[in-house]
């Protein structure tokens, strides 16, 4: 059985107009006909949540860079080029990779959200600028979903998540790790690296990594965690 006039008229309306995009959704329905029911109901879900909301962050994000412009490079101290270097080597590795493919999906309806630190915005500008993403502040995207619109874990998402930050780690803490003798050096600092993508609710993965600063050169030392969910 194909299907109906009906059926195609609403993943029309989603935005599966192409006969690549509808030979997706008959191979669901040949496959199982209540998975495609459920699908193509969560997909309206999210094609209305899409509506509802994207216009919204759109305003949110440009409101955001009129509060805290991206920065320029010149304007970094000798420590936030490091950072921006290190930020944009790992933005530029991610465009090149499958996980890039699945946060900016080709599926209507759909936004890629990419955060980081201020020096990162530099970077998300330069590697993402041209794209549709939304590039926000690590704290922007909590403050949006905290304050603004709450994540629904049960349903499609309509957007997807990848983020790069750099923060401070503890000196302190490191000393309660095994380490080689000399391994921290007098006067040096210790940043930690997360990257990460989320596209679902048991969808993505992170990784941190330690590197140490010695107020010249950031050196990496190791990842210190993979996570998959």
């Amino acid at each position: 059985m194909t299907l109906s006039a009906e059926v195609i008229q609403r993943l029309n309306k989603l935005g599966y107009v192409t006969e690549e995009d509808l030979r997706f959704w008959r191979r669901i329905w040949a496959e199982d006909k209540p998975v495609f029911w459920v699908s193509l109901r969560k997909e309206e879900e999210s094609g209305e949540n899409y509506r509802r909301w994207f216009p919204r962050l759109q305003e949110f994000a440009a409101e955001c860079r009129r509060r805290i412009p991206v920065p320029r490079v010149e304007s970094f101290t000798a420590a936030e080029r490091e950072q921006y270097r290190i930020l944009l080597g790992k933005m530029r590795k991610f465009a090149e990779s499958g996980d890039c493919r699945c946060v900016f999906s080709r599926k209507p309806n759909h936004v890629a959200i990419l955060s980081t630190t201020r020096v990162g915005l530099t970077a998300a500008e330069e590697v993402f600028g041209g794209s549709r993403a939304m590039i926000l502040q690590q704290s922007e995207r909590e403050q949006w979903f905290r304050d603004i619109c709450s994540i629904d874990l049960e349903a499609h998402w309509w957007y997807a998540f990848a983020w790069w930050t750099i923060t401070g780690w503890e000196e302190k803490l490191i000393r309660n790790c095994p380490a080689p003798e000399g391994w921290i050096p007098e006067g040096w600092s210790y940043w930690m690296a997360e990257s990460g993508v989320q596209w679902g609710t048991l969808a993505g993965g992170a990784e941190e990594e330690l590197w140490k600063w010695d107020g010249e050169r950031a050196e990496f030392i190791e990842v210190r965690s993979i996570t998959s969910y």
